[in-house]
């Protein structure tokens, strides 16, 4: 309290304006005992002077000098004042307090002036006969229009001297008291009206400073039961009304936040000179933008990029979309192709205008459509696939036809060849047609497989067995590096024989008479590891990225000689896949190749 400003501010004017209403007060009432007191006096002196006519009445028998003297002493004596008797020249007759004889003439004092002219006459001056200052009374009895005599009373003043600096010091004692007794009611006063409003200042300062809890304590209409009260009253209920709307607003803001931040689609926005003033972390990632929040990691970012948005982010089309969009009440459309990623993405954008203050905003919403695009290009080059490799055999197949319905059916050195070749072809259609309706099935069902443990080695053994009279056909080697110990795991039963009965069947139409394929089971961590290493030609690093694709072919003449459809390596990817694993592949090209197969291991 003692250190709140407004309460010494209010104190001290209290204080300012007590001690000048004690100070004038005391002043008055010592000024009006001084004047009553002067004016009691005078009359007093008044009523003695008109007992003291007949000292001076010309119709009294006359006095001499002497018995004057000594009716002045005796009044004197009795009144203690200073009695003087002047005549009517101003020669002085008698004294109480001086011999006459040795006095000045007195007609030109003052008093005695006003006496001869009005009857009487009062003085207040220092007596240069006693040496003291004294209040003179003067009186000439009878009539104003004669000469006559005059008698005059003093009284000397020290003692009404004695007397104002006593009630002086009573009224100043008084007066201290009554300071002193009002300040102190008046520091309560002050402190009732100064403590609640110190209270409300710093709720105030503490609600401006984002601390909407604080409220004023004890203050309100129940306690005070005034002004201040309500006024307290209302400033919590403000604080309470005001935290709530805050909270509701941050929550409502979070929500946004985290719906914005989550969003697969980037989202941000520009000010009028196109500098970015927020972004979520997809669009951040879809333009290549540098800058992140304070962490390098969260989600949203709202500094601002120094240059404009357009400058920073390599793609054409930008900076005509925000043109289209501050000129359109109605959002504007585009697809951006961008280099601003490792990988060159096709983006949807749409923005719209928003008013920031005075100034024209734009909001960019972003879609990736990179994967829309390639599915659309795969479904292409896959429809393109198939009608190609459908087209091969049939055009076969209808030549052949054609040539034995035109007589060469009844060619016996070629009819037999010819059958034969439309033979090759409807088991290759078939092979295409099964492969086909397997990857359609297999990614239809994904998630229909019926997972279990299943022992890898037994699956292995009945496919090298499968395989077996094709390898000795060709001189090849077949062989297994089985693990030591069990080797289960987490997979489908057909779905695995495929697998390995695809990569072997790959391996082995790869590879060269007189050639190798190993089959090796082996640990690593919580998964088991199926590696199919051949000695065959090797796929070149550049076509190793795409090997996996459906219809890709490193070499078409040797795939269609060995009777390949171009879809064993898809199907087991997506087979992989669909058991929670994943393929990989090492390949050198002359030297061989090595697929591995990575599925869950079951304890």
């Amino acid at each position: 309290m003692f250190r709140s400003r407004f309460f010494w501010k209010l104190f001290l004017s209290y204080a300012l304006v007590i001690l000048a209403t004690v100070s004038s007060v005391g002043f008055l009432v010592l000024r009006e005992y001084r004047r009553d007191i002067g004016e009691r006096m005078e009359q007093s002196l008044r009523y003695e002077l008109v007992a003291l006519a007949d000292l001076v009445d010309g119709s009294r028998p006359t006095l001499t000098s002497v018995e004057i003297q000594f009716q002045v002493d005796q009044v004197a004596e009795a009144t203690g004042r200073r009695v003087t008797v002047v005549a009517a020249d101003g020669t002085v007759i008698a004294d109480s307090d001086a011999t006459a004889s040795e006095m000045d003439n007195h007609g030109d004092r003052p008093e005695l002036v006003a006496a001869r002219n009005l009857g009487f006459g009062v003085e207040r001056r220092r007596s240069a006969t006693v040496g003291r200052e004294l209040l003179y009374v003067a009186h000439g009895p009878g009539d104003l229009d004669t000469e006559r005599d005059m008698v005059r009373v003093a009284v000397d003043l020290e003692f009404l001297d004695r007397d104002e600096a006593a009630v002086g010091r009573l009224i100043l004692l008084g007066g201290g008291i009554a300071s002193v007794l009002a300040l102190l009611v008046g520091a309560f006063i002050v402190r009732r009206v100064s403590y609640p409003l110190d209270h409300m200042r710093r709720v105030v300062n503490a609600l401006g400073a984002g601390d909407y809890s604080a409220r004023v304590p004890g203050m309100g209409t129940a306690k005070r039961g005034d002004e201040l009260g309500e006024m307290a009253e209302a400033l919590n209920r403000l604080g309470y009304d005001l935290g709530q709307t805050v909270a509701d607003l941050s929550a409502g803001q979070e929500r946004l936040r985290a719906m914005v931040a989550g969003m697969i689609e980037g989202v941000i926005a520009v000010d009028e000179g196109d500098r970015v003033t927020f972004s979520n972390y997809a669009a951040r990632e879809m333009l290549g933008l540098q800058g992140a929040g304070p962490d390098g990691q969260t989600a949203e970012f709202t500094g601002r990029v120094q240059g404009k948005i357009w400058a920073e982010v390599r793609g054409a089309g930008l900076e005509s979309l925000l043109t289209a969009a501050r000129r359109s009440d109605a959002a504007a459309q585009c697809e951006l192709e961008l280099s601003s990623t490792d990988v060159d993405a096709v983006v949807r954008a749409q923005a719209h205008r928003f008013m920031d203050g005075e100034s024209v905003g734009v909001v960019i919403v972003l879609q990736d459509v990179s994967e829309v695009r390639r599915l659309e290009r795969v479904r292409r080059d896959f429809v393109a696939n198939v009608s190609h490799e459908l087209k091969t055999p049939l055009t076969s197949i209808r030549g052949y036809v054609e040539t034995l319905l035109d007589g060469a059916i009844d060619d016996e050195e070629n009819n037999i060849r010819f059958l034969e070749k439309i033979e090759n072809n409807v088991h290759r259609l078939n092979h295409l047609v099964t492969d086909l309706l397997s990857l359609a099935r297999i990614e239809s069902e994904v998630g229909s497989l019926t997972l279990r443990p299943v022992d890898l080695h037994s699956v292995v053994e009945e496919a090298l067995r499968r395989h077996e009279r094709t390898a000795q056909l060709r001189d090849q080697t077949l062989r297994s590096e089985p693990c030591t110990g069990a080797v289960r795991v987490l997979a489908d039963l057909e779905a695995l024989t495929q697998i390995i009965d695809n990569l072997v069947d790959n391996g082995l139409k790869y590879t060269s008479d007189a050639g190798a394929v190993t089959v090796c089971v082996r640990r690593e961590g919580d998964q088991a590891v199926l590696e199919v290493q051949d000695t065959g030609v090797g796929i070149p690093d550049e076509d190793q990225a795409r090997i996996f694709e459906r219809f890709y072919r490193v070499d078409k003449a040797r795939s269609r000689e060995v009777g390949g459809t171009g879809l064993g390596l898809s199907i087991t990817k997506h087979l992989a896949q669909a058991m929670g694993g994943s393929v990989e592949l090492e390949s050198e090209r002359g030297t061989g190749s090595t697929f591995r197969v990575m599925l869950q291991l079951v304890e």
